[in-house]
């Protein structure tokens, strides 16, 4: 009798639930229109659907690199639709422009915003620009948009490139003619993480004073490195805070850092109020760092009847140079190996860069800021770096309430409206939209010129679009165009084979993304050989 209790309570538990799945995935389809697209067991933004790899039944997280070239021909369309049987909610991906500008439009009157659950790895250190929607946003703009002038750009261009000759002298790199990187991401990585230390932060820090990492994870950990590690992704910054109490290396290398820089932060927002209150009453200029620029400009403004509102509050200070220092570091970082990966695999294109930046500053000077707009075949490469390897691959947008969504039936001209009940996500596929024929003729290509002329690099989409476009684009261009054009000036970048290895397997081995928080290039190792000869 008990066993046939507990069966028929299994049964029942197990009917219970396929028809609580089956009303689930009706209901998904009514919430898309029964609109085409994948139908599966997990969306990729779910516990399961993030932890199985891609498969032919799971589309996870690498859905739209590993597919960025049939997944929307598959549907006869550039927005589909994707449905779960088991976990998650039925949402659009897109990679079309049109129905992109109408979620990220973004505005005070808006159904669209940011998921809340969107931004978690940089809400942690407080609300920020990437984190705040509409009048909040428009606050925390105004206030750190400034801070983005031709002081700053003329600051970060000497920091690169004073950075690039210090690295070439402590690395040895005048002592030789050749060289192997593996893999040049160390580098990159370093680079990016110094200019937006100094150039965001402030740090008095150079290139040796990026050491190894410790083993000891209780170690002493030195500011510099603290910020290395809250601004490098890793899985842990997602796992819920009590994980972190885990007797991990990897968690209490992270705990130790969070507390450190908390603690750090929390005294150089108290220190430079102090520095700005003084600078102010004494009509003195003060420091040019991002974090310095932010905390004079909330002062200024509390001291100010018209302004008195426009300001930041100390979680929100550090919020906003937290979010700075993870973008710029990453991001950029990402895309000069990229950069680098493609023209080692692409001479061709290379040796045409190397001869326009000869012709633009020669063979022996110092590049200046004024030579950055004549540099446009150095951009141009990194922009085509960034639409082949777009850091940022994914935007999410949830409706507010119900609205309607114009979206074009095919690859043609033809449109259909879709009713959008409050909730429904539209999930911005930058890599699609970045590889869509429609937009990028052979997408799969390495073409830079496809950028020139200033009118088709201000359409470039790696740097989001909007009124939210990315506030750091000029920061970042000029870091890069400074550092590549040193660099391509000084070294012939080739393939760093391995035994018995051709060009063509190395191109296939590296031009592959790996993906977490941001979506990089595969490990690229590289060879230079001296341009000049000494």
């Amino acid at each position: 009798m008990v066993e046939l209790t507990l069966s028929t309570a299994l049964g029942a538990i197990f009917t219970i639930f396929i028809v609580s799945r089956v009303l689930k995935y009706l209901d998904g389809l009514k919430r898309v229109s029964h609109w085409p697209g994948i139908r599966c067991l997990f969306i990729p933004f779910t516990l399961f659907g993030a932890v199985i790899p891609t498969t032919s039944w799971n589309p996870g997280v690498m859905l739209t690199w590993k597919k960025r070239f049939e997944l929307y021909q598959q549907h006869g369309r550039d927005t589909i639709s994707l449905v779960p049987y088991l976990d998650g909610r039925a949402e659009f991906y897109t990679a079309n422009l049109d129905v992109i500008r109408q979620v990220v439009a973004g505005g005070v009157k808006s159904a669209w915003v940011k998921p809340e659950d969107g931004g978690t790895a940089v809400k942690e250190w407080g609300m920020n620009l990437f984190t705040t929607e509409r009048e909040v946003w428009q606050r925390h703009r105004r206030i750190i948009g400034p801070a983005f002038n031709n002081s700053m750009y003329a600051l970060v261009w000497e920091k690169a490139i004073g950075i690039y000759q210090h690295m070439s002298e402590h690395e040895g790199w005048s002592a030789t003619n050749k060289l192997k990187l593996n893999p040049v991401q160390k580098y990159t990585s370093k680079f990016a993480f110094l200019v937006i230390a100094i150039c965001g932060f402030g740090m008095d820090i150079s290139w040796p004073d990026m050491s190894a990492d410790s083993e000891d994870p209780t170690a002493f950990m030195s500011i510099p490195e603290a910020l290395r590690v809250n601004t490098t992704p890793s899985i842990s910054q997602l796992l819920p805070k009590w994980c972190r109490k885990f007797p991990i290396q990897f968690m209490r290398k992270l705990t130790l850092a969070q507390n450190l820089l908390a603690k750090y932060m929390q005294a150089q927002v108290d220190e430079r109020r102090e520095q700005v209150q003084t600078q102010i009453a004494m009509n003195e200029e003060g420091e040019r760092d991002i974090f310095s620029l932010l905390v004079r400009a909330t002062e200024t403004n509390i001291m100010s009847p018209q302004n008195n509102k426009l300001t930041l509050t100390t979680s929100e200070l550090i919020g906003n140079v937290f979010l700075l220092l993870f973008a710029g570091h990453e991001t950029t970082a990402h895309t000069l190996a990229a950069t680098f990966a493609l023209l080692a695999a692409h001479p061709d294109i290379q040796e045409e860069i190397y001869a326009h930046i000869i012709d633009v500053v020669g063979p022996d000077r110092i590049p200046v800021l004024e030579d950055y707009h004549k540099l446009d075949k150095v951009l141009c490469a990194f922009y085509e770096a960034a639409r082949m390897f777009p850091a940022v691959y994914v935007m999410l947008r949830e409706a507010t309430e119900d609205t309607k969504l114009v979206v074009p039936t095919s690859f043609g001209d033809e449109t259909t409206t879709l009713a959008i009940p409050k909730g429904t996500r539209v999930i911005v596929d930058t890599i699609g939209l970045q590889y869509n024929p429609r937009y990028y003729p052979e997408p799969e290509k390495f073409i830079p010129s496809r950028w020139y002329g200033e009118d088709k690099a201000d359409s470039i989409t790696a740097f989001s679009f909007g009124p939210r476009n990315c506030i750091g684009r000029r920061f970042a261009t000029t870091e890069a165009v400074a550092f590549l054009t040193m660099w391509l000036r000084d070294w012939k970048v080739e393939p760093l084979l391995d035994d018995g290895e051709t060009v063509d397997q190395w191109c296939k081995r590296v031009l592959d993304a790996r993906l977490f928080l941001t979506l990089g290039i595969k490990d690229a190792p590289i060879q230079l050989t001296r341009r000049r000869l000494e």
